[in-house]
């Protein structure tokens, strides 16, 4: 879960299982693509929308209070609320780093230069022992 400005405060935000296959559903993209199309700038205005207010769900606000926060904004420029999609959809796919308690928001690193935790070409479960011969 992150915590950010909107709305003029702080949400909780959180896609879990059940936001992420709906905003699948909705916008017809895997969650890996709608966040390259995110982090690429070829999103559409349900991506950015659809991912918010499903993250106001999943942080726990209930689905009518988040479509209708939601709905307050959408004539703005979507240009003002892509970060924070951004940021909604890089903590599912990767995570909230450890240490970052949800009351201290999120890392303003753009998650498309967020380093591998592993090694390249190498998985975490692929590390072999090496036999004493």
């Amino acid at each position: 879960m992150i915590t950010a400005p909107f709305a003029g405060r702080e949400c909780k935000f959180q896609l879990r299982l059940g936001e992420m296959a709906e905003l699948e559903r909705l916008v017809g993209h895997g969650i890996g693509a709608i966040y390259m199309r995110i982090a690429g700038h070829t999103f559409s205005h349900r991506e950015v929308w659809d991912t918010i207010r499903l993250g106001l769900e999943g942080g726990g606000m209930s689905s009518i209070a988040a479509s209708a926060l939601v709905l307050r904004y959408q004539n703005e420029p979507l240009m003002d609320y892509l970060p924070l999609a951004g940021q909604i959809v890089a903590a599912a796919v990767n995570g909230v780093p450890k240490g970052k308690a949800e009351t201290e928001g999120v890392s303003e690193a753009d998650p498309a230069t967020s380093r591998s935790s592993s090694e390249p070409g190498r998985s975490r479960g692929s590390h072999r022992r090496k036999s004493a011969r």
